[in-house]
């Protein structure tokens, strides 16, 4: 388990996201996390493809 420290203005916002998503902070972290993750591998194969042509 991991624990992180939020400033006040940082914990406000998330509130506010997840009283609009209607979700728990465990989930809202997971989902942008694997968002993130496949930016990032999108990106990544974007780029592999253009520097392979």
């Amino acid at each position: 388990m991991m624990s992180i420290n939020l400033d006040n203005e940082i914990e406000r916002y998330l509130v506010a996201i997840l009283a609009q998503e209607n979700t728990t902070s465990s989930e809202l972290t997971e989902r942008l996390l694997r968002e993130y993750l496949e930016t990032i591998q999108l990106k990544k194969g974007f780029f592999e493809r253009l520097l392979s042509s």
